[in-house]
Parts: C-alpha cells; structure tokens; sequence
C-alpha cells in the first residue's frame, strides 16, 4: 500500500497529477475523475479523514472484478451530505479496497427546487422506469401510493428485497447522473390519508386524464411554485379518489389531449415543473 504521510505537500501534488492528467499521458490511459462511471454514494463513515476503506462486498467487487481498476486509478465517492471526494486507489483486492483523498468538493447536480411525486404502484417494471427517470430528471422524493385501482393491495406487498431493488435503482440512477444526493424512497402510503395530512396542499397537483380540469401548463403560469406532483395508477383514479383531492385543496390538472401511459405522465410533469423552476436549463 502506498503511503502519503513523508512528503504531504509533494505527495498531494502527486496525487492530483495522477488523478488528471491528460488521457494517454499514463497507463491505464481512462481518465476515470471525468467519467460518470466511476461516482459511488458511500457511507460516510468509510471517509477517515484523508483515509477511505471500503468493505462492501458489491462496491468492492464492482470496482475490483467488474471495472478492473487498478492502484493510482481515482474515483468518486460522494457521502450523500453534498460533498464529493476524489480518492487515489491504493490498494485492491477481494475483500477491501483501500485509498487516499486528494481532493474534496461540493458534489453539485441538485435542483434548488425540492419536487415530491407521489407515484400510484402500477407495474414493477413500469415503477421501476419512473424511479430511475425521476432520479435522472431531479426528483427528490419518490412515495410509493396505494390507491383504490393499484396492482398492490396494501404496503406489506412491497417486500424488503423489492425495497432494495428500487434503492440500488436510484443509487446507480443517480452515481450516472452526477446527481449529489440519493433522491429520498419513503415507504409506501394510502392515498387517503396523505390528502388529508397534506401540508402544502397549494403546491400540489394531481394528474387527472379526463377533460375539464386546469391544464398543468396553465398552472405553472400563476404560481405558487409546485412542489408535490400526485401520479395515477393505470386503471385512472377513482371518483372517491377524486373528491378527496379536491377536498384537500390539490389542484387536478391535465396534460393535454392526448392519454399518456401511467409511467409517462408523471416524467412529463416533473420535466414541465422542474424546467418551470429553473432547474433543467
């Protein structure tokens, strides 16, 4: 394993060469500190000052059996608190991979605008789309919503190893693209009782693909700043469902004439508002 403790302010200078120098300067020739590839949301807790030990067993053999890296490679762990760390390799095998901070910074990629889409349960792979869009675009919560026509019953439905499918989904989402914070997965709610215990009702909107309604675009024109996107599931909302939102203040809106699919609506929503706010110029 090498070392950076007897010359710090040599070794330092050494290290950011490394790091960045031009591609085909040095072999392996990828520069990796440039590459969305290389980013990975870590524990915090593995960041020892200058000192990065990592255990586990995915990353490590992602990096290691997946990637191929090499010592005096770098990446970039990012400690989802808003702070990216560039890290030279030192030392890799099937167990541990061991490396030193040569550099540390704000992570960046995060809109100003914090957007909530409560998303009705519809096809696993069609939720599964969404999550990973979402992330894409800038979503920054995501709630799994039972609903009166979702495929899923009740939240004990969504088991633990399907939670942490749609974790590693929004992780790996977000390390692509460059995002600085994991967008947050709550656990699954009723419809119902999130319309009552709206905070901000004012700031929300519900998908609605029937005629007669306030067009989202029109919406956005008159403020206040949305906040809150509700999504359907694909057999629609139901007239209860309906009542309740009104009741609660949520602003139905349409999205045209044309019917979107359940996955669809609400990426278009989110792309409409986000840009809206600045966040996708």
């Amino acid at each position: 394993m090498r070392s950076f403790i007897a010359s710090p302010a040599f070794d330092a200078a050494h290290a950011l060469h490394v790091c960045y120098a031009p591609m085909g300067k040095r072999a392996p020739s990828r520069r990796t500190t440039d590459s969305n590839t290389y980013r990975f949301f870590v524990d915090p807790a593995v960041i020892h000052g200058d000192v990065v030990e990592l255990t586990d067993r995915g990353l490590v053999h992602q990096l290691g059996s997946v990637l191929r890296l090499q010592p005096e490679q770098c990446i970039t762990l990012l400690d989802n608190a808003g702070r990216a760390y560039t890290v030279l390799l030192d030392q890799i095998d099937k167990h541990v991979v061991r490396g030193t901070v040569v550099e540390q910074a704000a992570a960046g990629g995060e809109p100003q605008l914090e957007l909530t889409l409560y998303m009705a349960l519809v096809r696993s792979e069609r939720f599964e789309w969404v999550l990973q869009k979402g992330t894409e675009l800038g979503i920054r919560s995501f709630v799994p919503l039972l609903c009166e026509r979702s495929l899923l019953s009740g939240a004990d439905a969504i088991t633990p190893a399907k939670l942490e499918r749609w974790q590693r989904i929004i992780r790996e989402a977000a390390e692509q693209a460059r995002r600085g914070r994991l967008p947050s997965l709550q656990p699954p709610q009723a419809f119902g009782p999130v319309c009552t215990s709206l905070h901000e009702p004012e700031q929300a909107v519900l998908l609605w693909e029937k005629s007669g309604v306030e067009s989202l675009r029109s919406r956005l024109t008159r403020g206040p700043q949305l906040s809150t996107i509700f999504s359907g599931p694909e057999g629609g909302w139901s007239d209860d469902e309906h009542n309740l939102a009104v009741n609660a203040g949520i602003t139905l809106v349409s999205l045209g004439p044309r019917t979107l699919r359940a996955e669809t609506a609400p990426l278009v929503a989110a792309t409409a508002v986000l840009y809206t706010a600045g966040d996708l110029d």
